[in-house]
């Protein structure tokens, strides 16, 4: 039997009008690579298999293969896992994913906001695919700060857990974190698109609608780029000498707000995220106040890694400017519908009116609960979160528990893993549901393409 010394990451994938049909081409596969004059390579199988892959047949299978990985021992768990009945438990059989008959219905494309960036996000995606880079050498462009943004995203190796702490500070500064977020949220959307995989709609949180109406192409690549440093900056100089906390509150949101209520504590309920959490904003004392009052009500609190005060008025004086920065770009029609964190709803066509709605962005609550619900209701039934960790996907999990829906990130260990897998697996439970996934690019030598 040959074995595999490969250190590169595979996705093979089988179709066919029936899950036996599906099974029977994977036992072929393992039959043939277990003959003992077998000279089949592991690379050239992957390929073929993907180039026969068929997203419209009725049964899917998609399979990774991590490096170091036997393929004989990856086919005979699919095979097991194929045998099993109903659906296959991916905790169980971890990188294989099955599924019959049409998607499950619309997909949307989400992205985050400040407090997801960390030192080395993406690291492994700008690695892999080369043109990575021009979407960081475009930001870089408009930057303009002491270090380049790569310096800050991906700094050398700290000294001590004090260096340590000094580079996620600098990253977590507003100007920073904001441009640097965008960046990779921008790179796994071109990472997406060459996989012909393109969302039926999207939202953001914070600073990440701006995200989502780039993915919308309700607003260009470049004036998302603009808009991002703009926003970064002058949010960073609005903050005066206390520029403020954030504090995640685990409640639903209305109690959150019958609490600050009842105490009159000068603090906004900024994020309404699910029915589990809502976060407040507000001056250092404020907050410090909020979480005294959070532990003598046995309700678990957390300050989140955010450089200031974001959705209350410490940062207030940054709308006003942020409207005229809107002012030098255009709105454009869009193909898709973008979900507004103000409105929870999708932002109007007319692009005065879209304009005037983004304006009130910095200065109102984010109502991102009711954005999952409503896309639920629109119809969505596949969330992806598009950008660095996986906060987002935990929000739409709490939200809609109970309902039909599938939830994951492009990010699902937030480094912790290699990030090609995440990219694989994401790939694979996409492909393997239905969707129109082109797995032919898997390996080609320029991945990223306009």
């Amino acid at each position: 039997m040959r074995t595999d010394d490969s250190n590169d990451m595979e996705i093979f994938t089988f179709s066919g009008n029936s899950r036996d049909a599906v099974k029977a081409v994977a036992a072929e596969m393992l039959s043939e690579y277990e003959k003992p004059d077998a000279m089949q390579d592991l690379a050239e199988l992957a390929k073929r298999s993907r180039e026969a892959f068929n997203p419209e047949d009725f049964s899917r299978l998609a399979m990774v293969v991590p490096p170091g990985a036997l393929l004989p021992d990856c086919l005979k768990n699919a095979l097991r896992a194929l045998d099993s009945p109903g659906e296959i438990d991916t905790a169980q059989f971890a990188g294989i994913f099955y599924g019959e008959d049409k998607p499950p219905g619309k997909i949307a494309f989400l992205f985050p906001g400040q407090g997801s960036q960390y030192i080395a996000m993406g690291r492994d995606l700008v690695n892999a695919f080369p043109r990575a880079q021009t979407v960081i050498d475009r930001m870089e462009a408009l930057f303009d700060h002491e270090q380049t943004l790569w310096e800050y995203m991906y700094p050398e190796a700290p000294k001590d857990k004090t260096d340590k702490n000094r580079q996620e500070d600098l990253l977590r500064q507003t100007d920073v974190a904001q441009p640097a977020i965008g960046t990779i949220s921008l790179i796994m959307t071109y990472i997406l698109s060459m996989y012909r995989l393109f969302p039926d709609a999207a939202a953001g949180h914070s600073y990440g609608e701006l995200s989502a109406l780039c993915a919308g192409k309700r607003i260009s690549e470049n004036d998302f780029l603009r808009l991002s440093v703009w926003r970064g900056r002058l949010m960073a100089d609005a903050a005066g000498t206390d520029k403020g906390q954030m504090l995640a509150v685990k409640a639903h949101p209305d109690m959150i707000g019958q609490l600050v209520k009842s105490t009159g504590v000068d603090v906004v309920l900024a994020n309404k995220n699910s029915p589990e959490q809502g976060v407040l904003s507000g001056s250092s004392d404020e907050i410090e106040k909020m979480v005294h009052i959070c532990r003598e009500n046995r309700i678990r609190a957390m300050l989140l890694p955010v450089a200031a005060a974001f959705h209350s008025r410490l940062v207030f004086n940054a709308a006003d400017g942020f409207r005229q920065k809107i002012r030098q770009i255009e709105i454009l029609p869009g193909p898709i519908p973008v979900y507004s964190n103000k409105t929870a709803l999708p932002y109007p066509a007319d692009e005065k009116e879209a304009a005037h709605l983004l304006g009130k962005h910095l200065e109102s609550p984010v109502h991102f609960m009711d954005q999952i619900m409503n896309m639920h209701s629109d119809g969505i039934r596949v969330f992806v979160e598009v950008g660095p960790k996986n906060v987002l996907t935990g929000l739409v999990h709490s939200t809609l528990k109970g309902s039909v829906f599938t939830a994951f990130s492009m990010d699902a260990s937030a480094g912790k893993n290699s990030g090609l897998y995440d990219l694989a697996v994401v790939l694979c439970r996409l492909g393997a549901a239905g969707y129109p996934i082109d797995f032919r690019p898997w390996k080609s030598p320029e991945r990223i393409s306009h």
